[in-house]
């Protein structure tokens, strides 16, 4: 029979597969943004390291200095949490962020040893190499496929691999190819392992380059360039490898820009706004989203509440939701204030006092001068990772997507945990006092995951099985009801519900009216859900216009209040403008609308066509 010491490198291998494997799972389904169930995998885990303190009595806790400071921002989400108007953005941000704390804290104090290090890289560098693989096939088959999914038409001749949007894909394999040219040149590999390390690498940088992110590029620029530059400076002699290296890969890209016209059109538009290829609209976005922090500069909005307050700050030329600010300091900001971004601060400040600490301890040497480590290589690699992505999280919200989110937070994990070469004073030896309350706080940690993943998980699967149905029908009617059951704070879902009734009462068949009602009752719901949305509330005013209700009126000039510069919240407004006889102001609605879009603006352009101009003043005698 196994004895305990058997059982707890079990446990240990066990983590080992588990930890990196969540991030797997979730990178290689969508990012993970439609399975928020994979949190039990992390509560998993933790029941799994509570389990080790009673196998293994010599198992320590290694509390880095940047510990508290993730606590305590858990902590404070958590407040922030019970304080929001619309609880769902919220509880949901709150979940991901308990899940990512789970990972660093699983990885920090279980995958320390340089074995099970090595075992993490392999199994990251081995998912990001066939990722990107999926990428270059989709470009060069112009697919527009993502797995089994349509990809979103504003992605055309843009490779996502197995992400939604391109621009995630590159932000992931940013935060993966510097593992594998560290290893390349460093790594204490045989032969054949270090040839595998350096196509991984060029697939990799592939897979960045069809992504046609032109952060990706940037950040991909950088980290390539920090890495090297360590390179250079400490291993001189390699100087003559690193630099032919640098020069096949700066060729290789400069031909890939201009033989690709996608690629080509990606650079020249990168100041325009008016096109697919266009990148003005970050910054349209990031003037309204710092306007939203003026007005709530301590605390924030509360977490998750950037897109649902963003209808009060909408500019005229953005007239889609754009669910966060594309900049992560600068949502973190919107989103949790001053506060917040202190306490995140604390612990970015932590984390870089601690590998400048222990820098100078993960490098291997002689008398003959520096050797090849794995240690060093994955040191300099996962540093140089999170270099990349850092910077390109100033033109996007990557950790917001579960996959790099995770993927940051076991790299940082890992290099954290280099500490313990550094010193020996924040290991919490494992004492009777110590085992019981961290297996206290780590099954109440798992209790807590497990629950929230999986009334999430349950809503999710009903929500995926409803988007599958491409008519409305009882049935898909009924799968939206047990989602919204699973999470009745969601108010999306009780829109769509709403909405589906309403589209079924205006076709006019039988029963119409009293699917209206039962339609204009879950609008209802989905505003009383989320007060901040327009065009909730305008659909409700629609509905209840339908219905002959004598409350519609109000609700379209709340609609309008809500929705500033909304070209669709406008225009149905002044439909209904035009309905009580109000001319003047419905011409005055179509102007403004069409100023805002004078392209496709089809429903404007029909009924201010309808609408004679006002008379020219006389010239004066």
């Amino acid at each position: 029979m196994p004895d305990k010491k058997t059982w707890d490198e079990f446990l240990e291998r066990t983590l080992t597969l588990l930890v990196p494997g969540l991030v797997v799972l979730n990178a290689l389904l969508f990012g993970g943004v439609q399975n928020p169930e994979f949190s039990a995998l992390a509560a998993l885990g933790c029941v799994l390291w509570a389990a080790r303190f009673w196998l293994n009595r010599s198992h320590r806790v290694l509390f880095h200095p940047v510990v508290l400071p993730l606590l305590g921002f858990l902590a404070y989400a958590a407040y922030r949490t019970q304080q929001v108007d619309v609880t769902y953005p919220a509880r949901m941000e709150l979940l991901a962020l308990g899940t990512t704390a789970a990972v660093f804290l699983l990885s920090l104090n279980n995958l320390q040893r340089q074995e099970t290090t090595q075992w993490a890289v392999a199994i990251l560098v081995t998912a990001g190499t066939l990722i990107a693989a999926y990428a270059v096939v989709q470009l060069v088959r112009q697919s527009d496929r993502v797995l089994w999914v349509a990809q979103p038409q504003g992605y055309v001749k843009r490779a996502s691999g197995t992400f939604i949007n391109p621009n995630h894909l590159a932000g992931f394999l940013v935060a993966l190819f510097p593992l594998s040219l560290s290893h390349l040149f460093i790594g204490r590999s045989k032969p054949v392992p270090k040839i595998l390390f350096g196509y991984s690498a060029l697939v990799m940088l592939a897979g960045i380059a069809v992504t046609m992110s032109r952060g990706g590029w940037a950040a991909a620029l950088l980290a390539f360039v920090f890495v090297f530059a360590w390179m250079l400076w400490r291993r001189r002699e390699l100087r003559i490898a690193l630099l032919v290296c640098l020069a096949i890969v700066g060729i290789g890209g400069w031909v890939f820009l201009r033989s690709v016209d996608k690629a080509w059109a990606r650079v020249e538009n990168v100041n325009t706004g008016n096109n697919l290829d266009g990148g003005a609209s970050r910054k349209w976005l990031w003037e309204p989203a710092f306007r939203m922090w003026q007005d709530h500069k301590l605390l924030g909005v509360g977490p998750g509440q950037f897109d649902v307050r963003f209808p009060a700050y909408r500019p005229p030329w953005i007239q889609n939701d754009p669910g966060w600010a594309h900049n992560e300091p600068l949502n973190l900001l919107v989103d949790y204030g001053a506060a917040g971004a202190g306490i995140a601060a604390l612990g970015l400040a932590a984390f870089i006092w601690g590998l400048v600490k222990t820098s100078r301890f993960v490098e291997r040497g002689s008398d003959l001068g520096l050797k090849a480590s794995n240690r060093t290589a994955f040191f300099v690699g996962a540093t140089s990772s999170l270099v990349g992505l850092g910077f390109h999280c100033l033109v996007d919200f990557d950790l917001h997507i579960p996959a790099i989110a995770l993927l940051a937070a076991l790299l940082t994990g890992l290099l954290a945990s280099n500490l313990r070469f550094a010193t020996e004073r924040f290991w919490i030896s494992s004492i009777l006092p110590t085992r019981l309350l961290a297996t206290l706080l780590l099954l109440a940690s798992a209790g807590l995951l497990a629950r929230a993943s999986w009334n999430a998980g349950a809503e999710s699967w009903w929500l995926n099985r409803a988007v599958k149905s491409e008519v409305i029908t009882d049935a898909s009617l009924d799968l939206l009801v047990r989602a919204s059951k699973a999470a009745p704070d969601n108010s999306r879902t009780a829109y769509e519900l709403g909405e589906n009734l309403r589209r079924l009462s205006f076709d006019g068949a039988n029963g119409w009216r009293e699917q209206g009602q039962r339609g204009a009752e879950w609008l209802l719901r989905s505003t009383q859900l989320n007060p901040y949305n327009a065009r909730t509330r305008l659909d409700l005013a629609r509905t209840r216009h339908w219905l002959g209700d004598t409350n519609a009126p109000a609700d379209f000039e709340l609609a309008l209040r809500l929705g500033t510069n909304d070209v669709t919240v406008a225009n149905y407004v002044a439909w209904n403008l035009l309905e009580r006889g109000r001319t003047n102001e419905a011409r005055q609605l179509l102007d403004l609308s069409l100023a805002w879009d004078p392209w496709g603006n089809w429903m404007a352009k029909h009924y201010r066509s309808k609408i004679p101009d006002p008379p020219k003043a006389a010239p004066a005698q």
